[in-house]
């Protein structure tokens, strides 16, 4: 048994330990060749190691389906066919509706762990609040189609499993109601200074150590389990159910317009290649009645603004986006995160050199709002709507990330197919007005697979082509948003041939599948095949 764990021990610190490489430690491509053999020797390695575990360490996937057993569950596939006219009923509506996810809990208790960096002894709890941790809801309809509803959180990730509680708590709530509801959707903003919401910022040692034991003792210590607060979980169910069900009943009759603004000069792109889309995008509904309007916005920047080190919970510049537009414009707002990857915040902006991080996310989140309530290109968009929904099956090849969801650390949907796992995950893609066509990615997609971009020349570590067309080109819509971690957490998303190494780049220790990036691709391609 001892050697057991510290096999455990030394391959998951191995693997974990990449977490510290910035991403400016990228490997220099025209010198690579040797590095790249090495480190894809160390991954190899690693692979190895945790393959064995995953095989043989006892975990809770005996519970898991086989893969020709697997039956969906609160899964909404939205409509199969899409309608181009507008009809005698047609007439967008929409409602709003947020909470706080902190309000009610003891927050400074120390049982709460902070997301956004891999803590392998301790958790990270947080000292000090400087803002709130949220979710917002938005419901819409064109008076023909049902309602779609999208709940985004201010959270690390939420995987699909907690997804499904939610949907099932919703459906519980509106059972009498006769709601056509046609598509839930619940995304992330991907906050690295909030609550975790994911469960991979517990004391990973802690966790895989006691939760593994606890598995190969048939459960004898369930109540030293190491998990995300169950508490705050629960708490995040109830909100954005009650949330749900609000938004719907709120929802009123008004008018929707799409505009964007570039925002280039705030954004950097930490990946070569690089390519991010440059438009922070807004739906607009304005109500009939004249009353307070609702800003659905997008954009692509992680929100890192406080880093991986303090102890303090933000909301980053979401939060201060919000903040202004509701002091100034007066309007709801929902911000949603786009193809991420590794886009990040640019700028200074507070012209002071003692400034703190709070400062630096504040006067962010208001230089962005500004730009959005400057836009000045809207659009009125038919009240035209279309969403569908498929599943798409991941073959997983990252041990570590596989090891976490054995060991009840992640709420994965994840079937057996023989000795290897494969992740049910979900894609989706709606569109507005016959305009503007919204992808929904279960992860943090590469821009690229979206919008397309640079050949990568040698940054293809293996030589290899890819020869998939970006997704875009899978519709007719001329203007394009992306819902980025929505419905789950898939890890980061890449172009096939871009995969590096485990401790070559950031990115890869949090890559489910190493063909994700095809098989999503495939997906999109198929799922608007089937409803044109």
């Amino acid at each position: 048994m001892g050697k057991k764990i510290m096999a455990v021990i030394i391959s998951i610190v191995l693997a974990f330990s990449v977490v510290g490489f910035p991403a400016a430690a990228c490997v220099q491509i025209e010198s690579a060749n040797i590095e790249n053999l090495f480190y894809m020797s160390v991954d190899t390695l690693i692979h190895r190691i945790l393959t064995v575990l995953n095989v043989f360490w006892p975990g809770y996937d005996g519970d898991w389906d086989k893969i020709d057993e697997y039956e969906s569950e609160n899964f909404y596939k939205g409509e199969s066919e899409f309608d181009k006219k507008v009809t005698a009923d047609s007439e967008w509506s929409l409602g709003y509706a947020g909470a706080s996810l902190l309000e009610g809990l003891d927050i400074m208790n120390g049982e709460y762990f902070l997301a956004g960096s891999l803590e392998v002894f301790e958790g990270r709890v947080p000292q000090k609040i400087n803002d709130d941790q949220r979710v917002r809801v938005y419901a819409i309809s064109d008076g023909v189609s049902g309602i779609a509803v999208q709940a985004v959180i201010d959270g690390f990730g939420i995987s699909r499993g907690d997804v499904q509680t939610i949907r099932a708590r919703v459906a519980e709530a509106v059972k009498s109601e006769g709601y056509n509801i046609v598509s839930l959707d619940v995304s992330a903003l991907h906050q690295h200074s909030c609550i975790d919401t994911l469960g991979m910022n517990i004391p990973l040692l802690a966790g895989l150590v006691i939760n593994t034991s606890n598995a190969a003792l048939g459960g004898l210590l369930d109540k030293y389990k190491v998990l995300k607060n169950q508490q705050f979980m629960d708490n995040l169910f109830d909100k954005t159910t009650d949330c749900v069900v609000s938004a719907i009943e709120n929802m009123e009759s008004g008018d929707l317009y799409y505009g964007y603004t570039n925002v280039k000069e705030y954004m950097r792109d930490a990946r070569d290649p690089w390519s991010f889309d440059e438009n922070l995008h807004r739906l607009r509904f304005v109500p009939d009645d004249g009353g307070r309007e609702t800003w659905i916005l997008q954009g692509s920047m992680h929100c890192t603004g406080m880093g991986a080190g303090p102890d303090e919970l933000t909301a980053d510049y979401p939060y201060y986006i919000e903040k202004a537009i509701n002091e100034k414009a007066k309007a709801n707002v929902v911000y949603v995160i786009g193809a991420e990857l590794a886009i990040r915040q640019e700028k200074d902006l507070t012209n002071k050199d003692d400034a703190t991080d709070i400062e630096n996310i504040e006067a962010y989140g208001y230089a962005l709002a500004d730009k959005v309530m400057k836009i000045k290109n809207d659009i009125k968009l038919q009240p035209v709507l279309n969403v569908a929904h498929k599943e798409v099956y991941l073959d997983v090849d990252n041990g570590i990330l596989t090891l976490a969801a054995r060991e009840d650390i992640l709420n994965a949907v994840i079937v057996k197919d023989g000795f290897k796992y494969v992740m049910i995950t979900e894609i989706g893609y709606m569109e507005l007005g016959n305009k503007v066509g919204i992808f929904m990615c279960p992860g943090e997609f590469d821009p690229m697979l979206i919008f397309g971009g640079p050949e990568s020349g040698e940054a293809a570590w293996k030589g290899e082509s890819w020869d998939y067309a970006p997704v875009k080109d899978f519709t007719d819509a001329k203007y394009i948003m992306v819902y980025g971690l929505c419905n789950d957490q898939a890890g980061y998303v890449l172009r096939d041939n871009e995969y590096h190494s485990l401790i070559g780049e950031n990115e890869e220790v949090n890559i489910v599948s190493r063909s994700a990036g095809a098989v999503f691709v495939t997906g999109f391609e198929e799922l608007l095949a089937s409803v044109k």
